[in-house]
């Protein structure tokens, strides 16, 4: 991977050292220049550009399935990771008694949809953290024969531990439970297989690791569950033969698409759609590497300067989020502020995510200004 070829791409490394993107991503400008090139169409140029904007989904649809070892059929586009877990609740037929279990470590998207399943009596079960991991012996003493869906993050949003999709998989597909994932910590950082890991739906912004617009987001769903997700909500391009204005007829189209019922966020899609292709060039293999051993440079740095690592010892629970609990941390967020440094406060934890265009020299200066932080306080 050229890195100092993908750096060149991103503004913001002229003004900052950008590292946080576990919360929003910056621009490249290949994205930048994907969506000025929608704009210019639709102020100066054919202004409806509607043909050749959803000729650029369906290619974004087909790299997204190629991201994730999917089908193209399978992939809808969706605002954001809430939406598509409002689509799969909703598009269920639930039973009081049925049985959702979570974690009580999630980020507030992957709980509150299902939380909402309860007006149909459905009982939430939480899998209970052991200091930030989730433990899969924890998951499946929690299943019942009431158990219907599991849901679970891809990468937890506060300390970035990689859950083990592929057990976790294993485990609902032997008890006949719906597996479904939220990625968008994850995606675009570290490779995911829907197919290896079992997974039946997944959820995913596309302004975090995926580096597109906000608004802009896609669901993957197994086609065992086209027989079982009723789209709750449905409009004129959810249908067969949808520009037959005429013709009324409720035949929802065969795959993922049945979703995508009215006119789509074209732009943020147009933005989505450059990310994408330049995460696939890069190589998604290739950017967990640089991840890892920004992440070990990373730790060895923050642990010399006593700030205490919160995620795993184990790498391969590692991702590109590495957080860190110590004295004085909200001082040390606000003062990385005023050097152009930044990365986000959560949990009383310092949290840092660098992505792949980020360098070694960036790491060093970072620790270089936290040394300097706790000498002179």
């Amino acid at each position: 991977m050229n890195l100092q070829k993908y750096r060149e791409l991103f503004p913001v490394t002229a003004q900052k050292i950008y590292l946080n993107h576990a919360a929003i991503s910056p621009f490249s400008t290949k994205v930048l220049d994907r969506m000025e090139e929608f704009l210019d169409e639709r102020s100066f140029g054919p202004v409806d550009n509607f043909n050749k904007a959803d000729e650029l989904r369906n290619a974004t649809r087909t790299n997204l399935a190629r991201m994730i070892n999917a089908q193209a059929e399978q992939i809808a586009f969706i605002q954001n990771t809430s939406q598509g877990f409002n689509i799969l609740v909703n598009g269920l037929s639930w039973q009081a008694g049925d049985e959702i279990i979570l974690t009580d470590y999630e980020f507030p998207s992957n709980i509150y949809p299902f939380l909402n399943a309860e007006r149909f009596g459905v009982k939430i079960k939480y899998v209970p953290n052991r200091d930030g991991q989730i433990y899969l012996e924890d998951i499946e003493a929690l299943i019942s024969e009431r158990t219907k869906l599991l849901s679970i993050s891809f990468v937890e949003f506060s300390n970035g531990f990689r859950n083990d999709l592929a057990q976790i998989g294993r485990l609902c597909k032997e008890q006949g439970i719906i597996f479904s994932v939220d990625s968008i910590q994850g995606l675009g950082a570290i490779p995911l297989d829907v197919q290896a890991m079992q997974i039946d739906f997944l959820s995913n912004g596309g302004h975090k690791w995926l580096m597109g617009p906000m608004g802009a987001g896609f669901m993957f769903i197994e086609k065992i569950l086209f027989d079982k997700l009723v789209p709750a909500q449905t409009g004129w391009l959810a249908v067969e033969d949808a520009w037959d204005f005429y013709d009324y007829r409720l035949e929802f189209l065969p795959d993922a698409r049945r979703f995508e019922y009215a006119t789509a966020n074209f732009l943020g899609l147009a933005g989505l759609s450059a990310s994408v292709e330049l995460l696939l060039e890069a190589g998604i293999e290739n950017i967990q590497r640089h991840l890892l051993a920004l992440g070990t440079r990373l730790v060895e740095s923050m642990q010399e300067n006593s700030l205490v690592f919160r995620g795993a010892r184990d790498k391969k629970y590692w991702s590109g989020i590495f957080s860190f609990s110590g004295n004085k941390i909200e001082k040390l967020y606000e003062y990385l502020l005023t050097k152009d440094i930044v990365c986000s406060l959560r949990n009383s934890m310092l949290r840092i995510s660098p992505h792949f265009y980020n360098t070694q020299q960036e790491i060093d200066e970072l620790s270089r200004q936290v040394k300097s932080f706790y000498k002179n306080k």
